[in-house]
């Protein structure tokens, strides 16, 4: 089910809180979207997607945190990809030396095929190995350490030898390798 509801009497440092309170509830996953209404307020549209026993519950907090005044339902269909986590051993190079080496948890995402589609690594993880590298002089965006990781991972996981290659050696100094993974989570919806 997908429930909406907007919002104009909130400050925008409630809506974490209340994302998070939702969650808590049982909601599997909550947007909210910025907007003006016809009088020119600013408000919040809340998108909350849950289960059918949870909306009264549900609608209910968002009634007492918000003062909402109602709650539109959506009866939705949802096509899924199962999927899985899985930790794989990696390596940072720069110049030839290893300025990293460690685990890192990537999102694999599979068609009823059960043929890897996407993979995307754990944005924490991203940000704590680009933290990493910039501290140790290496100025690297957080951009170009995912799509490294994540390009690398893909070609590794779909069995593919994709070989990219740029003229100018100053783009050349970044390599990224992978060894065997180990899946931690396995998870079909």
């Amino acid at each position: 089910m997908l429930l909406m509801t907007n919002v104009d009497n909130i400050s925008c440092d409630n809506v974490p809180y209340i994302i998070e309170e939702l969650m808590n509830l049982g909601a599997k996953n909550v947007h909210v979207i910025s907007a003006i209404t016809k009088k020119g307020r600013t408000e919040y549209i809340f998108f909350i997607d849950t289960k059918e026993e949870k909306i009264s519950e549900i609608a209910e907090f968002m009634a007492i945190e918000t003062g909402t005044l109602g709650i539109r339902i959506f009866n939705t269909e949802h096509y899924s990809y199962d999927h899985e986590i899985r930790q794989l051993e990696l390596s940072f190079e720069i110049d030839g030396r290893t300025e990293w080496s460690g685990t890192m948890s990537f999102k694999i995402i599979k068609n009823k095929e059960n043929e890897v589609i996407s993979i995307r690594a754990e944005h924490d993880e991203l940000k704590s190995l680009t933290k990493t590298l910039n501290e140790s002089g290496k100025l690297i965006s957080l951009y170009e350490v995912k799509e490294m990781v994540e390009n690398k991972a893909l070609e590794r996981l779909k069995d593919q030898n994709i070989q990219f290659r740029v003229i100018d050696a100053a783009f050349e100094r970044f390599t990224c390798s992978f060894s065997p993974s180990k899946t931690i989570l396995s998870k079909g919806q």
